[in-house]
């Protein structure tokens, strides 16, 4: 992408399969990065409990198709039961909402926690990307307090989590930084077809 300025919109040109194409804009490039909503049950046992009747909702569901036997109540039951759980959590729930970082951000924070056997330190990384990444952070639906949002006290609600409270975390962290997005391959794919 080159950038050249002539009048006063932005010009700007970029290559492709031989030819140049010319785009003009009367606004500055903007970057639009990604979200990501992630929910975390901070009460371990009713979190649990959610997951396993989510599993045999799962197996009642299938159950259902296979057998085409009409309604499954019991299906309906666990729908019902899991919906209650979710509003009784609902004080009780974690709800961030993260943007992915410049890549300069990321790779500081990357940087910042490598392990001495050269692998990073997800806890340590997390911790110190969340505070960046933040666009909300919401418990039973009142904002979390800023104190509440440094590195040091992320750090500290991760050694208190489980692994399967933290995984949802650790992974949209990841997802919204480590993704590639360069989409050429697509439109020169696209091109020849």
């Amino acid at each position: 992408l080159s950038l050249s300025p002539v009048r006063d919109p932005i010009f700007f040109s970029f290559p492709a399969k031989g030819h140049e194409y010319q785009c003009e804009g009367t606004h500055m490039l903007k970057v639009t990065r990604r979200t990501r909503e992630v929910d975390v049950i901070l009460n371990q046992q009713t979190a649990e409990d959610i997951a396993r009747l989510g599993d045999t909702l799962a197996e009642e569901t299938t159950r259902e198709q296979v057998t085409e036997a009409g309604t499954n109540r019991q299906a309906k039951a666990t729908a019902r039961r899991i919906e209650e759980l979710r509003e009784q959590v609902d004080a009780e729930t974690l709800k961030l909402t993260l943007r992915a970082l410049p890549v300069s951000k990321w790779a500081q924070a990357l940087a910042a926690h490598r392990n001495d056997n050269g692998t990073n330190d997800m806890f340590g990384t997390a911790a110190a990307a969340l505070p960046l990444m933040l666009d909300s952070a919401t418990i039973g639906g009142k904002p979390v307090a800023d104190e509440d949002k440094t590195e040091q006290a992320w750090r500290n609600l991760f050694d208190e989590l489980t692994d399967g409270q933290f995984t949802p975390i650790w992974q949209a962290i990841a997802e919204l930084n480590g993704t590639a997005a360069d989409p050429k391959a697509a439109f020169d794919l696209a091109s020849q077809v």
